[in-house]
């Protein structure tokens, strides 16, 4: 069984789903097969824009017409290429998915407000129109097909806006389908259904979340995702030209390098497959013949292997804030980490990064840049007595900031990856405002100015992968 994977880029229009259909059908050689489909590209963002324009009082018109035209353009293509594809079913489905949607829309606009679980059911319709797309074009080329209802089999505690799955009670529903083993799989990404089987969704870009939680219920001998680059890189190829693709990460490494902000891995996608030992492959659609980027502990062959690699990556996280917790009653006084990260997480909020001073005097943390406001306010409110009576000093916020991390396993053996990193980050004159680092050794993370960000991630892809130096020359004269 191997669970594949395709995001909006994949399913983007006619060509790309037919391409997905033919990988499909090439991995059946190898057993079962389940894909997981985003929705098209463009589409969630359309409905996210008319949500909340709709509540704003604006006009959506120009985002259901391009929805509506990227629907029309798949189906007539399919229609032209795809030999008995039911066209018609097809497009009578689409129309009344949107003329739903309007209905719910224009609800919306009468109370000027969109309740969370509608906002849910909304979100998510692009997926649920994938799979009955692709669903059309497998039976067309003659397959049996099973399609998994993800509200109804994957049972998701939390938010209904973002959720996390229950493997053990979904690998129980999902077996008590009986699927046949000559039949292709089929299940909407990003959906899934709480206690009382509402609907529910598991986050912006949980499809790779729910390729890698129906991996683990199915017990997959291997997830693959597959998206627009051909794997995982040292960082974004798009800052750094001359970026490497990477043949292999442990389960460890694509975590850290997921959470701090590697756009190809959804940082939930590889807990569900680690728990599992379930290998993972990063794959590119428009390029299936590149064997992208293998992640699990057990490698494939000699030949996957990035022996002479210790760092593995380099990945920025922009838009911060840092703020920091000092005073004089810091020292010794029991319980105050424990407040403020309470207050925090009663306030929904992520701390990404946290660092203390051996003096205890202070803990520093970084949060989303939009948290700000409500951080601030919440340790006010929580310290309100400590800084009326000076115990603590005024809270200390910084905005406008980026965390930068260098990732690897192998930076545990080698001395000298730190003062690398920060010479790096010296020669080109970047402050340093704080600095992280796991007890695993498998990362150090700095915490600089948000507008320094790209500078500081290729002047440090240079210094610790060797890579060429790229040198400006500007020449001004009035001369011949």
């Amino acid at each position: 069984m191997r669970v594949l994977k395709f995001g909006g880029t994949s399913v983007a229009n006619h060509q790309c789903v037919l391409s997905v259909a033919d990988i499909a059908e090439n991995e059946l050689s190898l057993g079962q097969v389940a894909l997981v489909l985003s929705a098209p590209a463009k589409i969630t963002n359309h409905l996210v824009a008319m949500i909340e324009k709709t509540v704003a009082g604006q006009d959506i018109v120009s985002n259901m017409s391009d929805a509506t035209q990227i629907f029309a353009d798949l189906l007539s293509g399919l229609k032209a290429q795809q030999p008995r594809f039911d066209y018609e079913r097809l497009k009578g489905l689409v129309e009344r998915e949107l003329a739903s949607l309007k209905q719910t829309l224009h609800g919306i606009s009468l109370l000027k407000q969109c309740p969370d679980s509608i906002n849910a059911s909304l979100i998510c319709r692009g997926e649920k129109l994938s799979i009955a797309i692709m669903e059309s074009v497998l039976q067309a080329r003659g397959h049996k097909v099973t399609v998994i209802d993800p509200v109804k089999n994957l049972l998701a505690h939390g938010h209904c806006l973002e959720s996390t799955v229950d493997i053990h009670e979904s690998s129980k529903r999902i077996a008590a389908l009986n699927i046949p083993a000559d039949h292709i799989i089929l299940m909407a990404g990003f959906t899934a259904g709480d206690e009382n089987g509402e609907l529910v969704v598991l986050g912006r870009n949980g499809s790779d979340y729910s390729a890698a939680v129906l991996a683990a219920c199915l017990r997959a001998d291997c997830c693959e995702i597959w998206t627009d680059v051909d794997g995982v890189y040292t960082c974004d190829p798009r800052a750094v030209k001359d970026a490497r693709l990477l043949k292999s990460l442990s389960y460890q490494e694509a975590m850290e390098l997921s959470y701090f902000g590697a756009k190809v891995l959804h940082p939930r996608t590889i807990a569900p497959i680690a728990q599992f030992q379930i290998p993972c492959l990063i794959k590119n659609t428009a390029n299936p013949n590149v064997p992208g980027t293998f992640i699990g502990d057990a490698l494939i062959d000699d030949g996957q292997k990035d022996q002479d690699m210790p760092i593995k990556g380099i990945t920025n996280l922009d838009h911060m804030a840092m703020f920091n917790v000092s005073g004089p009653g810091m020292k010794g006084m029991v319980g105050m980490a424990a407040r403020i990260f309470s207050v925090m997480s009663r306030k929904g909020i992520s701390v990404v990064l946290i660092t203390q001073s051996s003096s205890e005097y202070s803990i520093s943390f970084c949060v989303p840049q939009k948290e700000w406001v409500k951080a601030h306010n919440a340790l006010t409110e929580e310290f309100y007595l400590e800084l009326k009576d000076g115990v603590l000093d005024p809270i200390d916020a910084i905005d406008n900031l980026a965390i930068i991390s260098v990732v690897g396993d192998g930076m545990r053996t080698q001395p000298g990856t730190s003062a690398r990193f920060f010479s790096a980050l010296t020669r080109a004159n970047i402050n340093i405002v704080a600095i992280a680092q796991g007890s695993s050794e498998r990362s150090i993370s700095a915490v600089i100015e948000n507008n320094a960000a790209t500078t500081a991630v290729r002047l440090c892809h240079q210094m610790l992968f060797n890579t060429a130096q790229v040198v400006e020359v500007f020449v001004v004269g009035v001369g011949e």
